[in-house]
């Protein structure tokens, strides 16, 4: 008995740390004892000596301000995780080359669950918008989502995961209705690409492809966000060729 009580103070102590760890991948990235411990709900002194483990081992640090945010152990993680994809090195050189051809913000994100992970952003990012690597977006607004939920699920199996669904409300343009999110993943799957309009950030606009392994499997989605503008209307098609070209790329070394 006295073990077992042990093994659950242990484990509560665990989750608590995680709860912790992932308070740091929310907006502003950086927060005080205090701040975390009102966020999570934890005393001060159990934030405290979280933090201070965490900082022990370099998975937060503390900044000028005196306020905590990732440290590297963190990244280091994160990257062992991007660089296990064989082909990380591929998709970063298709994305600079597509953002390079268009000269607007491009990325490459995959599906985990329902989480929406973004595995690299294109270096020629428009300070307006913020799109970065290691970010989680949502299912039901923005090209990446929509384009994942559309392709790695078939007709039957949409019409009974969309019912129950919790939708994120993350701008004005946000897709809230799940019938009408179930008509925009048949329709994006018909058309063989996604578009966006304000979705996830207001004033911008979006275009994305699914990527195919060889096997036929969706691997993730290409995706280019950009400021709306007439600019966008007149080279939407020289942007979804870009697109396609990097698309039909990484299918020939995804296996």
């Amino acid at each position: 008995m006295h073990n077992e009580d042990e093994a659950s103070q242990k484990i509560g102590a665990i989750e608590k740390t995680l709860h912790i760890l992932n308070a740091f991948t929310d907006k502003p990235y950086m927060y005080s004892a205090k701040e975390l411990s009102e966020k999570s709900g934890f005393s001060k002194p159990t934030v405290h000596r979280i933090l201070n483990t965490l900082e022990e081992e370099n998975y937060v640090r503390r900044n000028y301000e005196g306020k905590y945010t990732i440290g590297y152990r963190a990244y280091q993680m994160g990257m062992v995780y991007a660089n296990n994809m064989d082909i990380y090195m591929e998709i970063r050189r298709v994305i600079e080359h597509i953002a390079s051809a268009t000269g607007e913000q491009v990325g490459y994100a995959v599906l985990e669950g329902t989480d929406v992970v973004s595995m690299y952003e294109s270096q020629m990012q428009d300070s307006r918008i913020r799109y970065m690597a290691g970010a989680i977006y949502p299912i039901n607004s923005g090209c990446y989502g929509k384009v994942l939920m559309a392709f790695s699920h078939t007709d039957e199996e949409l019409s009974e995961i969309v019912p129950n669904l919790v939708l994120k409300y993350v701008s004005p343009g946000a897709i809230m209705d799940h019938q009408k999110l179930l008509e925009e993943y048949r329709a994006i799957k018909e058309r063989g690409y996604g578009e966006s309009e304000d979705e996830y950030l207001d004033g911008t606009v979006g275009l994305g492809v699914p990527v195919f392994k060889q096997d036929g499997s969706l691997a993730g989605c290409i995706a280019l966000g950009a400021i709306k503008s007439l600019k966008f209307h007149n080279e939407k098609k020289h942007y979804l060729d870009e697109i396609f070209k990097g698309v039909s790329e990484l299918k020939t070394i995804l296996l």
